[in-house]
């Protein structure tokens, strides 16, 4: 068992199973890294373990997929379609082996998506998925290598504004809302305002979550319950609008609002359509005086980053700026009882 110097750096050559038994030679650029890899491989030996180098994992992505769904995505609500994104993904990268996957390609293929025109948003969820597949995967045991997702960041991306609607804003909404056809588009969006649940939340409603002047919202998009207060006069119209029991709202109204809201004349930034009803409830909350961690509880958000979006909208948010900043340089205003001099900043005598 020795270290020797050569031409190519320095070799090891081992035989940690005794006489007889399989021998390792390989060469290091360092007579440290030659020592370290002698001691760790004798170590394994001793315990027993396997001492030999790993055989290269050959497997292709399709088949980390594959695995992920297996163990994570059967139990998700969004599994087969999150699985069936990752399949395709997959493919569009040419189902490479993974073992050969480095961070670079992976920077040239979030390249070739984006010059394809999907926003950094997309491509950013693209990644995160691929990066949880083979994290997966490592957890498990069933990969051993270095995950190269893992070693690209998201785009960073600016934050999105957040649009609300003012007191006119809603009665204009909802007057026209009055006028649709649709028989639940008006209670939908009433539940979404004085809530602040998610569209879907209260589109699939049911009667028996509707008792004691609450509302309570099951099957969220984090999965987790939560049960709402609201108002004497939206509990009586809820009782009388549905059966004791099922879905109160059978038919879907979401057309029915963007007629309305197309009708009110109301411009609104790229995907916040129906959204705006909760940002409206969760702003005026906060204008109103709510505090954050109530509201946090309210929307359902897993972390409080989430809610923290809103507390710009505080009337106290960043108050003592006024208070403990600098003060405006007096000789900048001019006082109509008071001369100053300009160049001392003091006044006239």
């Amino acid at each position: 068992m020795t270290i020797k110097k050569t031409d190519a750096g320095w070799r090891v050559d081992i035989q940690p199973g005794g006489r007889g038994q399989r021998r390792i030679r390989k060469t290091f650029a360092t007579k440290a890294e030659a020592q370290r890899f002698k001691n760790v491989t004798l170590g394994k030996a001793a315990a027993g373990e396997d001492y030999g180098p790993r055989k290269r994992d050959k497997r292709r992505v399709l088949e980390f997929a594959q695995l992920w769904y297996e163990v994570q995505g059967v139990s998700l609500k969004d599994g087969k379609g999150r699985y069936g994104k990752m399949r395709h993904l997959c493919e569009l990268m040419g189902n490479p082996i993974l073992a050969s996957v480095t961070p670079m390609d992976i920077v040239r293929f979030r390249q070739s998506r984006l010059d394809a025109g999907l926003t950094p948003s997309t491509t950013n969820h693209d990644l995160a998925h691929l990066r949880a597949m083979v994290n997966v995967a490592i957890r498990m045991g069933e990969y051993h290598g270095d995950n190269p997702f893992a070693a690209v960041k998201a785009i960073r991306l600016p934050e999105t504004e957040l649009a609300y609607l003012t007191p006119e804003q809603i009665d204009l909404l909802f007057n026209e809302l009055q006028q649709s056809r649709n028989a639940h588009v008006y209670l939908i969006a009433s539940l979404c305002l004085m809530t602040g649940c998610r569209w879907s939340e209260a589109q699939q409603l049911r009667a028996e979550n509707v008792r004691h002047q609450r509302v309570t919202y099951v099957d969220t998009k984090n999965g987790r319950n939560r049960t709402v207060p609201i108002s004497e006069d939206l509990f009586g119209r809820l009782q009388r609008h549905g059966k004791p029991l099922g879905r109160l709202f059978p038919q879907d109204a979401y057309q029915a609002f963007t007629e309305a809201l197309n009708r009110s004349g109301i411009e609104l930034p790229k995907g916040q359509r129906t959204h705006v009803l909760r940002h409206t409830f969760a702003s005026h909350f906060i204008m109103n005086g709510g505090d954050l961690l109530t509201l946090q509880k309210i929307l359902g958000h897993q972390t409080i980053q989430m809610t923290m979006r809103y507390a710009h909208l505080s009337p106290d948010h960043l108050a003592d700026s006024l208070k403990f900043g600098p003060q405006s340089p007096r000789r900048h205003f001019v006082d109509t009882d008071e001369k100053w001099n300009t160049e001392t900043g003091r006044k006239k005598r």
